[in-house]
Formats: C-alpha cells, structure tokens, sequence
C-alpha cells in the first residue's frame, strides 16, 4: 500500500472542525467546505471518502433498525418520520459533502488527466446514488447540483441507478487507460490500489444487477453473468471494503458504537434480543461469531423479583400469541424479552419495545469486539468502560467477499446462473467467521475463542437446514438468515435484502403490532422544508422502483 501523505491527516483533521451547516435552501453548497482549488487532489478524494464513511454509518443505523440488526424504539411511523435524524444527515452528507464536493473536483481532474483519482471518486457517487434510491426512490440529482438558489426536481429512480451504473462503467474505463503518465492517487480505503477498486466497482455491479431482478430478470441474469465470466470482482478477504476506525479522541477516530456505549457508560443502545436469539437459540447450537458481536456486562439474570421488576419489566409478561410466530425452519418460538432460559446474561430489548430504559446500563448487552471494536466476551462477566478491547478499532464493513458469496447465492437460486448456490452459502459463512475471527488480536489469550470445531459444527447445522429445504424460497430463507447474520453492522444492504426477497423469513415482529414496514422512507425535512419541488410521500408503504413485491409483504 501507499504511504499516506501528511496533507491526507491535515485534511482529516480540518473536517473534524469544521461545520457541516448552511444557509442554502437546497443544502447543496456548505460555505465552510474547502474549494477544488485551495486543496491537492489526493485532499479532496479523501474529504469524500471521510464523508462517504459518515454517509454509510447513517444508512446502517436507518436500515438496520428496520431490519432488527439493530434495536429500534418505537413504531416505524415514530422512527422513521421525516424528521429522523440520521435521514438527515445521511441526505445531507450526500449532496453536500459527496456528490457536491465530486462535482467540484471532477473537471479538474479531468483536464489533468488524473484518472485514478476520478474512477475512484465515481465509484463512491456510484454507490451513494444507488443507496439513496434504495432508501428514498425519487431523488434529485440532474438538477442538483447546479448551486443558488437551485430547487431541484427529483428524478425517477431509475435514472439516478442507470448514472450510478455508468459511473461504474466510467471508472472501470478509466483504469484501463492509466499509463506510466497518470498521477497515483492514495486514498484512506485501499491506499491507492486500483486493482481493488476494479474489484469493487464489478461488485458493486454485481449488487446493482441483482437489486434489478425484480423488474429485469433477463437483463440482471445476462448482467450477473458476465460479471462471473469476467472473475474480477471481491473474492478475497484481501479486497474487503470497510472503513477502519482509529482509537484517537481528537481528532474522533473511534466507531461509533464504541463511543456511544463505552466512551458515554453504556447509555444509547441495546443489542436486539433476536440477534442473540439467531445467534444461539434458533439453531441449537451457538454461533462462532457470537461472542465477538455480543459482549456481556453480565453472566447471570437478576433472580430477586424486585429487582427483575425494576431491571427487566417485561420478564414476567406473557408471550402474546399474535407476535409470537413459528419459525419455518427449527420450530423455535421467536424470543421476547431477554434470553432467560439460557440464564448467562443476554440481556437486550425487543423490537420497537417502548417502555421507559431502566437502570440496566452496566448489565444490558452491548457491541464486542466486531464490528465496533469494543470488548471480546470471555465471560468476564464485567462493566464496560471505555479503553476496553479494541478501543473502538472497528470497521464499518461496507462491501465483504462474504457478501458477494451470499449475492451469487441469491443469483444462482432465481437468476439460475453458473454458481452453485449451497457452495456459496458455504464459503459466505465460512469467509464472514474468518474475518470477523481475525479482529481479535491475539486470540490465544482468550480461553472462549471457537476452535476448528465449533465453525465446523456451526457450518455442518447451517448446511443441513439448506438441504433440509425443499423449494426455492425455503432455502433461500436458509441464506438469507446466514447473509444476515454476517452483515452485521451493515443495515444497508440488510434493508434491500428484507424487501427484495422477503427473508429473513422469521424476523421478530414489532412489538407494538406489526405497522407499516418503510419500503421506502420518508423525505427528511431538510430536503421537503426546504425545497418546493419535492413532496412528501403520503406514508411509508411507497416502493421503490425495483421493489414490486405485494404490499404488506414484509413487516
């Protein structure tokens, strides 16, 4: 890899200090936002891919909620209002600090021929266009970055996915033209290495083609295909590609998971009780990943009444048939409330469970060592504080060869491609152990670190589920349950997953009733108040435009 500049840290450091407001109604051009001409290009790439990491961590904490790889409080229609928090800043990351900044940049690099530079940067619009289609549908973007007084009008869907996929062609051109003359470019996600870039752009291809399956079957297969024949896509753990996080406190480097619990004691997030569930329960038999997603504060329930009154209200509730469903594939009843039938502390909260948060912030479950880069449960059973595990080292894992196992899964079982979907389900979970296993530094001084056997033992119960199907959709539940899992800390494409295939099949219902799933969310404010042309949608139920499933097909 290139050795980073220290321009590169200066800029880090300058857009942790500056702002991110403005007074522009479209909220397009951010005054305080360092010009194409007062930095060097290198400064630049990496301001977008500073923000283009902001930007995913706010459409992991949306998606992921709605998914339940995330604990989410209150209804969909309280969360999801367009007022949400990290809608807005999500949006206006993404016109302001990405797509605008790109812009600015892009004839510059142009004229300088700087081809590195420019396909990686296409490659980022790429993926933030596609993702606020997947979030939004309709979403300004011919018209949008004109500057003024601009309002832009939104444009369909489907046009901004065609940009997106021709920025991935651009780029991919691009790469093929750089000679011994083209300026190197070093960036903060693979140091410059264009041949990881190529293999993310053909990924991000392969995911454009099967978000498209729904509405262009011939065309995502034919898509697919080619991409297979071309074998350049991420196969390797080597191309994986994630954001890591830093332990500095100022500049703020650390995930912010790990700041938000064991930087501030523990006060923002619960884990979901039906992960631990999945991740234990569902199948018999617990996860090799488990106790590097999940650290306990706890390894034992309150067993005093009084205090199980007070620390878990809902222990002694009754399990309410109408949200209790089977799951198809174990006969498992769904978990509500903590798992207290195992009795060693996993201690989360329930799906949009409402109630008031109890003095539980030293016990609850909170984010281990993957992705957060927080503490390694090795049943110590103790208080989180911060400087724990990692101290906050983590990842936010944005595009994994794990993922692209699971997508060729799902190509193969609908789009009958060449791969053979049981061998991807394999390698996907066999690649996401390795990697989430590898986090750990030094290993052998935990005492609960899974052997060779227990990923063995894990792989042969998942495989045997899969073969234990019999249509389609019941193995690809079986894959989908295992993508799920896998994508931890990455509630984008858990979102898109949810309403493309309608699986995980048995995802635990809201526990307030089942309301209205967003197929898409709502316009955050600071896009409808401020700009006439756009208009809020009338609720969350509008699909986006590769979405044509029935309506209530999820919730």
């Amino acid at each position: 890899m290139k050795k980073i500049n220290n321009k590169i840290f200066w800029a880090l450091s300058l857009i942790l200090l500056i702002s991110c407001e403005t007074t522009e109604l479209d909220l397009l051009v951010d005054p305080n936002l360092p010009s194409s001409e007062s930095l060097d290009p290198d400064t630049n790439l990496n301001f977008v891919a500073y923000s283009f990491s902001e930007f995913f961590e706010e459409a992991t904490e949306a998606g992921g909620e709605a998914v339940r790889l995330e604990y989410m409080f209150d209804s969909y229609q309280v969360n999801f209002n367009n007022s949400n928090v990290n809608l807005s800043g999500m949006w206006t990351i993404a016109y302001t600090d990405i797509l605008n900044e790109i812009n600015s940049i892009e004839p510059t690099l142009v004229e300088t021929s700087r081809l590195e530079h420019l396909g990686i940067l296409k490659i980022m619009r790429a993926y933030t266009l596609m993702t606020l289609v997947d979030y939004f549908g309709d979403v300004p973007y011919s018209e949008a970055l004109n500057g003024g007084d601009n309002f832009p009008n939104v444009d369909s869907g489907q046009d901004v996915y065609t940009q997106a996929f021709n920025d991935l062609n651009d780029a991919l051109t691009g790469f093929d033209n750089i000679d011994g003359n083209t300026p190197e470019a070093t960036d903060l996600f693979y140091g410059g290495d264009i041949d990881k870039w190529t293999r993310l752009a053909n990924s991000l291809k392969l995911k454009y083609y099967l978000s498209r399956r729904l509405v262009d079957e011939a065309g995502s297969a034919a898509g697919i295909a080619a991409v297979l024949l071309d074998d350049n896509f991420i196969s390797s753990s080597s191309d994986d590609f994630f954001w890591q996080a830093g332990t500095s406190n100022n500049p703020q480097s650390k995930h912010q998971y790990y700041v938000e619990e064991y930087e501030a004691a523990n006060t923002g997030e619960y884990i979901p009780n039906y992960l631990a569930w999945a991740m234990t329960e569902e199948k018999g038999i617990d996860d090799p990943r488990l106790r590097y997603y999940i650290y306990r504060q706890t390894n034992a329930f309150p067993t005093d009444p009084a205090v199980l009154n007070n620390e878990i209200d809902c222990w002694n509730d009754s399990r309410p048939n109408t949200y209790a469903p089977i799951d198809a594939l174990s006969a498992t009843p769904l978990p509500f409330c903590a798992l207290f039938d195992r009795g060693d502390g996993y201690w989360g909260r329930d799906h949009s469970e409402n109630d008031g948060i109890p003095p539980d912030n030293a016990k609850r479950m909170t984010f281990g060592t993957y992705p957060a880069g927080g503490q390694f449960d090795d049943d110590q059973g103790s208080a989180i504080d911060s400087g724990d595990g990692l101290d906050g080292a983590g990842i936010w894992p944005i595009m994994m060869n794990s993922f692209v196992n699971f997508m060729r899964a799902e190509a193969a079982i609908y789009l009958s491609t060449t791969d053979d979907a049981r061998a991807m389900l394999e390698e996907g979970v066999r690649n996401s152990i390795t990697t989430v296993m590898s986090k750990l530094p030094n290993p052998g001084s935990f005492g609960s670190v899974p052997d060779n056997g227990d990923v063995e033992d894990y792989v042969a119960e998942v495989l045997a589920l899969y073969d234990a199907a019999t249509s389609p959709d019941e193995r690809m539940a079986v894959i989908a349950k295992e993508y799920w899992i896998a994508m931890y800390g990455n509630g984008v494409e858990g979102y898109n997953l949810y309403r493309r295939t309608g699986t995980p099949i048995n995802l635990q219902p809201t526990y307030l009733g089942t309301g209205e799933f967003p197929r898409s969310f709502l316009y955050p404010n600071v896009s409808v108040d401020r700009n006439p042309n756009i208009n809020q949608k009338p609720g969350l139920g509008i699909q986006v435009f590769w979405d044509n499933n029935a309506a209530g097909f999820i919730q």
